[in-house]
């Protein structure tokens, strides 16, 4: 039995533009027939038989449904794919725009936190000025305060009697 490959789409594209996207690769079904409905006729002259005929037909009809579903298989499985890409591609861009939102909100709060730092050491510097000040303020009150304690310390004069 001889086997000869056939191809349905008559037109044949050009592959040069296709090589960036290999989906956009054009596809040529190609269905395989059995050369055994071809025979050599008897030496009495007779053809083929009617249900040699009808068994071939009805088996190339089943083939032709076989082949069919496993092209639409097929291409459904394309599509899937192409769906799936498109999801995945989706799903990178999101995460690289989170990425970049995530960049922006770091970099806020780096320079608060900078911010908040450097008022924090302002503040500490204040607060040491003030305790000095308050140290100082407290030699000057007790230089001010120790002759007075004398004073009080010291009983006040007795008046004479005349």
């Amino acid at each position: 039995m001889q086997a000869v490959e056939v191809v349905e789409n008559h037109s044949l594209l050009s592959l040069q533009n296709h090589t960036q996207n290999p989906d956009s690769i054009p596809f040529y079904p190609t269905r395989i027939f059995s050369m055994s409905h071809i025979h050599d006729f008897s030496s009495n002259g007779s053809s083929l038989n009617n249900d040699t005929v009808f068994d071939e037909a009805t088996a190339a009809g089943e083939q032709g449904l076989t082949y069919e579903k496993r092209i639409k298989r097929m291409i459904s499985n394309r599509e899937s794919a192409r769906r799936s890409r498109m999801r995945k591609k989706k799903q990178i861009e999101e995460l690289q725009h989170q990425v970049d939102q995530l960049h922006i909100t770091n970099r806020q709060l780096s320079e608060k936190l900078i911010q908040l730092l450097e008022g924090n050491q302002h503040v500490l510097q204040e607060n040491a000025q003030l305790k000095e000040r308050v140290s100082s303020l407290q030699v000057i009150l007790s230089d001010l305060i120790s002759p007075l304690q004398r004073n009080v310390e010291m009983p006040p004069p007795t008046p004479k009697s005349t």
